[in-house]
């Protein structure tokens, strides 16, 4: 399609045009087929984007739209039946060709510190009748496990388990070499350690208070002087673990924020201090994400209450957030027509001085990085004005209006 035809809603979907067509292209069509996989996936990608809050409101929607969106009207049965006749492979591809082949922009205050993500779980409530999602007596859940590329703020790996599925095992499964990973103290396991060694990766971790340990030796305090007032009790030291197995040494970063005390224990010896409790500090960002496809992406509501349905979805509900990502900064960067970011290494006073200019009443370190709102958040304004465009011709009204919002 020429881009003097595209709708916005052609140019959300752009970047899934080729893959999409790759599988149409192999997979084998039943007979009586009256919904394409192409045609599916616009429809989940047009309902997370236009906050329709059912599967039967979707439906509604559909009838009433005008033919600039080119969305097909199906019956209710043939939508939910996609879920069960679509693997949910297809959609995990599209996710990572998404990631490979699109352009991300980086955060430069993290890009010098190596690839870091940032790993939890978070519960979502379940339907009785959802026999796989076992929780508690008289109370189903399901949990989703996700990867957050901090470098990038896109979320790189999910996996949908049972509400008793354990986060660390999920972790192990997932470990790859010379990746910094970021947890907080539900992660707290031995065998977990070991395996992120042996798997040549890193990890920085809180830890419960009860930690039993040996100091081989103190490292000196590398703190900016801006911010030292935060800090009360700071120490850095060579460890090892007194009930761990082998003689593995770490590295502990303890101190005290108001009545809070940290525990940071990490394996990564080439970082300052200071560097060492921002990457943590930016381990707030999953939580955001988690709010993020709860609220603002209505991913409470479940459109199908098998384990593949579930995982179907939220595999759209991501690629979603992925393709609207990708259109904000595009137009961000359209408007500003010039690089958003110095590509400049981590500097410790520059980010202790903006930390220490916003941190009063804030949450801990949660407000890092100038650019971070304007170009990775979707908020509900953004949205909303997407929303309103969708079956607007995609031009420079369109590219100001979301690049501006």
């Amino acid at each position: 399609m020429s881009e003097e035809h595209q709708t916005t809603f052609d140019r959300l979907f752009s970047l899934l045009n080729k893959p999409v067509e790759e599988i149409e292209a192999t997979r084998q069509r039943h007979h009586r087929e009256s919904l394409s996989f192409t045609n599916f996936v616009k429809l989940l990608v047009y309902y997370f984007t236009q906050g329709i809050g059912s599967g039967r409101l979707l439906i509604t929607d559909l009838k009433q739209n005008g033919p600039e969106l080119k969305l097909p009207q199906v019956s209710r049965s043939t939508f939910f039946d996609a879920f069960t006749r679509f693997p949910t492979e297809w959609f995990a591809q599209l996710a990572s060709r998404l990631l490979k082949e699109a352009t991300w922009l980086e955060i430069p205050e993290l890009k010098s510190l190596g690839t870091l993500y940032s790993v939890d779980g978070s519960l979502f409530p379940a339907l009785m009748e959802m026999d796989w999602a076992t929780y508690k007596t008289g109370c189903q859940a399901f949990r989703l496990h996700l990867l957050l590329d901090l470098n990038h703020m896109l979320p790189v790996h999910i996996v949908i388990g049972d509400g008793n599925s354990n986060e660390k095992t999920v972790l192990k499964e997932l470990l790859e070499a010379n990746i910094t990973y970021i947890t907080d103290r539900g992660y707290v396991c031995f065998d977990l350690l070991a395996a992120i060694v042996k798997a040549k990766a890193y990890f920085v971790m809180r830890m419960k208070r009860n930690l039993s340990y040996t100091t081989l030796e103190k490292r000196p305090v590398s703190l900016p002087q801006s911010v030292t007032h935060f800090f009360c009790h700071l120490t850095d030291q060579k460890v090892t673990l007194k009930k761990a197995k082998g003689h593995t040494s770490y590295r502990l970063i303890s101190f005290w924020i108001d009545q809070t005390q940290f525990l940071i224990l990490t394996n990564r010896f080439d970082l300052t201090t200071f560097q060492i409790i921002m990457i943590y500090g930016y381990r707030w960002q999953i939580e955001l994400i988690f709010r993020f496809l709860k609220r603002t992406c209505n991913g409470l509501h479940l459109l199908s209450t098998s384990e593949k349905g579930v995982t179907t979805q939220f595999y759209a509900l991501i690629i979603t957030a992925l393709l609207q990502l990708h259109l904000k900064q595009t137009c961000i960067l359209a408007c500003e027509n010039s690089e958003p970011l110095e590509q400049t290494p981590f500097d410790d006073q520059a980010i202790a001085d903006r930390f220490a200019s916003v941190a009063n009443g804030q949450p801990f370190l949660a407000t890092v990085g100038d650019k971070l709102h304007r170009f990775w958040k979707i908020g509900i304004h953004w949205l909303h004005t997407l929303r309103n465009c969708l079956a607007k011709p995609f031009d420079l009204n369109v590219i100001k209006a979301l690049g501006y919002t």
